[in-house]
């Protein structure tokens, strides 16, 4: 098992799960299972990351995954994140593939579709082209079953030293935060130093290895 900390709306973070999933593909690696936690930057830096930051990151990482962002727009950015993380969790009860089929679609649905996830009727939209029962979720958004889980997420991050999104944590506690990435920033523009994408493949057999 391999543990991420991430938000839904961390290109960074996007980019980390697109890789590991692509790895895991490749290698095979089918008993592996992605343990995605949630990290709302909203609440754990007392603010969310704004458009024109979010705007600045993806042009930077669209340089290293071309095919996995359009370009944002400041008005389907949402003004919270927290609606697409109870969808997150009520996705992964629906078991463990779906769980990260789904949160990669919300993902996708964000950067690459330009969905505005702090809106219920995108959230559904995203659940129906996934052929999930939209309803279902809305009833649990609605009812908010999965609110306390995010919660005990963020305590459970915040206990264990997490630094941000996305940080990758192996069965031994080897902790890997923005893996195979490294970028500096110049008047507030994220420019890429490093990009390593083969440390994924490492990260899939280290994780693949039986406590």
């Amino acid at each position: 098992m391999i543990t991420i900390w991430s938000d839904i709306h961390c290109p960074w973070a996007y980019v980390a799960i697109l890789r590991l999933h692509r790895m895991r593909d490749h290698l095979g690696a089918d008993q592996l299972i992605f343990d995605l936690r949630s990290y709302p930057r909203e609440l754990a830096n007392g603010e969310a990351t704004n458009a024109e930051t979010a705007k600045r990151e993806v042009v930077a990482l669209a340089q290293l995954e071309p095919t996995a962002f359009s370009a944002l727009h400041s008005e389907t950015w949402p003004t919270t994140n927290l609606p697409a993380f109870e969808a997150q969790k009520w996705g992964f009860s629906q078991g463990q593939e779906i769980g990260e089929s789904f949160d990669l679609a919300l993902r996708r649905a964000v950067f690459l579709h330009g969905h505005n996830l702090g809106v219920r009727s995108e959230l559904l939209a995203v659940a129906e082209t996934e052929g999930l029962e939209a309803d279902q979720l809305g009833a649990a958004i609605d009812d908010g079953r999965f609110r306390k889980a995010v919660m005990t997420d963020l305590e459970d991050a915040l206990g264990q030293g997490v630094v941000g999104s996305p940080q990758v944590i192996l069965h031994d506690g080897t902790a890997h935060h923005n893996p195979g990435i490294t970028y500096r920033l110049e008047r507030g523009i994220p420019i890429i130093v490093s990009d390593h994408p083969s440390v994924y493949e490492e990260l899939i057999q280290v994780g693949s290895v039986e406590e």
